[in-house]
């Protein structure tokens, strides 16, 4: 995956955390290492974190109270765009934040 197929990629995970694989591979073709963070599926609270996907723990759907290893993808964005220095506009929101700063990778690798 190229640098710009990666940042394009991204930048269809609005509002989603990305677990420790699917982090790295975004990251790769930077030469980076995403920062994770261990997340807990508490997708009853209010605004909770839903895990999508298989956990590799168990082999089936992740469920309530399951943890994973991973990164929101708007912090991944950020990260990214912080370690090759482009400057991106500051947002309130997550969308809106995952957006500038793809946005503005994407703008400085073309």
């Amino acid at each position: 995956m190229t640098k710009l197929e990666a940042i394009k990629k991204l930048k269809g995970y609005d509002h989603c955390f990305l677990t420790e694989k699917g982090a790295e591979e975004i990251c790769k073709p930077f030469g980076l290492k995403p920062l994770l963070y261990l997340a807990k599926d508490n997708r009853s609270q209010f605004k909770g974190l839903k895990l999508n996907g298989i956990n590799p723990t168990t082999g089936v759907e992740f469920v309530e109270g399951d943890k994973a290893k991973g990164q929101d993808a708007h912090r991944i964005a950020c990260y990214i765009a912080d370690k090759l220095g482009v400057e991106y506009q500051e947002m309130f929101g997550i969308g809106s934040q995952l957006r500038s700063a793809c946005e503005a990778i994407e703008k400085s690798l073309s």
